[in-house]
């Protein structure tokens, strides 16, 4: 799989909105009956980064864990309004086949 951030032109530390404005210019730009592939490619890495939540999973999960656990929680805590979710909750959902 390719960067979800590199397909949006975004840098990995972005936050929901601007994530969200990026994902409306390009689909804009790239229309799918004009570009099918380049859509499609958009469109998996939006929903891949479209909320905190699924950003933390790729995070984790898919950019090979570069990032400490500790940075990622503080993340968590800061950037967000919604509810926490507990680490344990998010490996657990992520790990389960």
């Amino acid at each position: 799989m390719t960067d979800p951030y590199a397909v949006l032109g975004l840098p990995a530390d972005s936050d929901d909105e601007t994530i969200r404005r990026r994902y409306l210019e390009l689909v804009k730009q790239f229309t799918p009956e004009h570009h099918p592939e380049k859509f499609a490619a958009i469109r998996q890495a939006y929903e891949s980064l479209r909320d905190l939540e699924t950003r933390l999973r790729h995070r984790l999960f898919e950019a090979g864990k570069s990032d400490s656990i500790d940075a990622i929680l503080e993340e968590l805590a800061c950037r967000t309004s919604r509810r926490r979710v507990p680490l344990k909750a998010l490996i657990g959902a992520v790990q389960k086949p």
